[in-house]
């Protein structure tokens, strides 16, 4: 545990990625620069943004980073693969349980008033619908889901280099073209978009949060073996 706990440690060290650059240098300049488009404007419905997209990114990039800068030097420490590994999800875990209650926090705010300029940034349609718990589930789901996506792509290039993600795009783009064209022949897309909006966004994170959870258990056999 004591290794672990080190892990997180290092981990939290990294401030400025983890927790200074998703919010100051990507959502809160989002939020100010729509902010001022809306006093500027004061559009009479108001004006719904994507901005709340930014610090997801982030949240990706900070997965693909941690396998970059913070893999080797706990190595170079003795720590083992599965301390490293453990404290990750960890670290990545409470990282984005705070983000996400955050998030809800200022969706609740926000409301219907939108910052007295018809600003929706934080409660959006759908995406906040459901109670205040579903919100946060959402948001959590989310951010956990899109941290391990960047994650496992670092994975697949430490355990197998680039002949590994050479191999990986063109199949996800092979497979994709796939489904697509076989969707459209056989008129899916009707029935994919009915039982999309038959459920609701916190279910529909639940799915990506099992997919995440997939993300965990290569990653994790992977970085068994992982070269640094």
């Amino acid at each position: 545990m004591n290794r672990i706990s080190t892990v997180m440690k290092i981990h939290a060290k990294d401030k400025l990625m983890w927790f200074i650059v998703p919010w100051c240098f990507a959502l809160i300049p989002a939020f100010l620069i729509n902010l001022l488009g809306g006093l500027i404007l004061r559009p009479e419905n108001g004006f719904y943004t994507g901005g709340l997209s930014s610090i997801f990114f982030l949240m990706m990039l900070v997965g693909i980073s941690t396998l970059t800068k913070s893999f080797p030097f706990a190595l170079g420490l003795s720590i083992r693969r599965t301390d490293f590994f453990l404290g990750t999800v960890m670290m990545v875990a409470i990282v984005c349980l705070g983000n996400s209650v955050v998030l809800s926090a200022l969706s609740f705010v926000e409301g219907d008033w939108g910052w007295g300029v018809g600003l929706h940034f934080f409660n959006l349609p759908y995406l906040s619908d459901g109670s205040l718990a579903e919100r946060w589930w959402t948001l959590f789901a989310t951010a956990f889901h899109i941290t391990f996506l960047g994650f496992f792509n670092t994975a697949i290039f430490r355990r197998f280099g680039r002949t590994g993600l050479f191999v990986l795009f063109p199949v996800i783009l092979i497979a994709g073209s796939v489904i697509g064209f076989l969707c459209t022949y056989f008129g899916w897309w009707t029935d994919i978009v009915n039982w999309l909006s038959g459920h609701s966004a916190a279910q529909l994170a639940s799915w990506l949060f099992v997919v995440a959870v997939i993300y965990v258990l290569l990653s994790f056999l992977m970085i068994r073996k992982a070269t640094v």
